[in-house]
């Protein structure tokens, strides 16, 4: 995981890569936040995320990650993308 290390060090912020996930998750468990509206909401990415933000920060992720890393990754993605 040392590339995701250097990139959310060198282009996010700590952990950016796992609340990423674990928003995403609580994002479309939760029914409600399906109707996700850009023009409503605090912009807390715990409270009120940006869906193609969280998205973004994924997908860039995967792209940095060793090949049988980001399989891992983006089979746990579908999951989640399944639900939204």
């Amino acid at each position: 995981m040392r590339a995701i290390a250097y990139l959310e060090r060198t282009r996010l912020w700590s952990h950016a890569v796992t609340d990423a996930l674990r928003t995403w998750s609580w994002f479309v468990d939760d029914p409600w936040h399906r109707l996700w509206d850009p023009t409503s909401g605090c912009g807390v990415m715990e409270c009120c995320p940006n869906p193609p933000e969280l998205r973004w920060i994924l997908d860039v992720a995967v792209a940095v990650l060793p090949p049988k890393d980001a399989r891992t990754l983006r089979k746990q993605i579908a999951v989640l993308d399944e639900q939204w």
